[in-house]
């Protein structure tokens, strides 16, 4: 549970940058969001050091596909999928926080899409 908190922090991050702007209603939604994943999460104090730290920093589409790619090699086809979907619901709802799709966020949801396909 902790890599998948810490990958949906760094790419709530991620996309919500993309468009160059880091609205307050988008850090909203992702520490909220982040904050409820990690009460049942029970995270060691080491690893709540890393989920708030990749909330400190940027990161590129590249890193985001790799670590989700490295991710979802530890899971089943269906599981898998299931993560897939998830993180794809979370972006869409990142990028939907500032009331604003822009373009970039857009296409660089569609690389991200293509590349862990």
């Amino acid at each position: 549970m902790e890599k998948i908190i810490k990958l949906m922090a760094k790419s709530g991050l991620f996309f919500a940058n993309a468009d160059g702007k880091y609205d307050e209603k988008e850090k909203n939604f992702i520490n909220g969001f982040v904050a409820r994943l990690k009460q049942g999460a029970e995270l060691t104090d080491e690893a709540q050091k890393e989920v708030e730290g990749a909330l400190e920093r940027t990161y590129t589409l590249d890193e985001i596909v790799d670590d989700t790619k490295t991710l979802l090699a530890d899971f089943d086809q269906k599981e898998q999928l299931t993560i897939k979907l998830t993180l794809a619901r979370f972006i869409k709802d990142v990028i939907a926080a500032d009331g604003v799709e822009h373009p970039a966020e857009k296409k660089n949801f569609e690389a991200w899409v293509d590349a862990i396909a």
